[in-house]
């Protein structure tokens, strides 16, 4: 489970740029003024026909934009809540060449092989399983929540 969790992060980030441009584009639309023309006529004969130019901010309009504004800040707060467990699982492994492996494989969303280059190494199988695997095998918590 701890895997599925750390190989969100490259996701994660992606994930809170697209949100904040749609929270962006959405900010801009809710003052939006609409313009219309209605037709109508004098109230006294002969009752001409006059067309009246009408310009307001739709307030039903308004509420849904906030609404969904709303509901994507809390969307990206929980993707920034997430990013931020992870950056304080590697943060906390206390040996230094595990939690670089795991920062350039999850942080840095690098291959195996360029893991394995990064360390000095030309064999991607030594950090995925010498180092990786080994770290989360006696490491891992059973459920997600625990890792912070």
């Amino acid at each position: 489970m701890i895997k599925k969790l750390l190989r969100q992060y490259t996701d994660l980030v992606l994930e809170i740029k697209s949100l904040e441009k749609r929270i962006g584009r959405i900010e801009a639309q809710v003052d939006v003024i609409e313009h219309d023309i209605v037709v109508g006529s004098d109230t006294e004969f002969p009752y001409t026909k006059k067309t009246f130019h009408i310009e307001g901010i739709s307030a039903r309009r308004q509420e849904r934009l906030m609404t969904l504004r709303s509901l994507l800040v809390q969307r990206k707060e929980k993707c920034e809540e997430l990013k931020f467990r992870i950056e304080i699982y590697i943060s906390t492994i206390p040996d230094s060449l595990t939690r670089l492996v795991f920062q350039y494989r999850y942080i840095d969303g690098y291959s195996w092989l360029k893991v394995a280059h990064l360390i000095g190494r030309q064999d991607e199988s030594y950090p995925r399983k010498m180092i990786h695997d080994k770290y989360l095998n006696a490491h891992n918590p059973k459920n997600p929540e625990d890792i912070c």
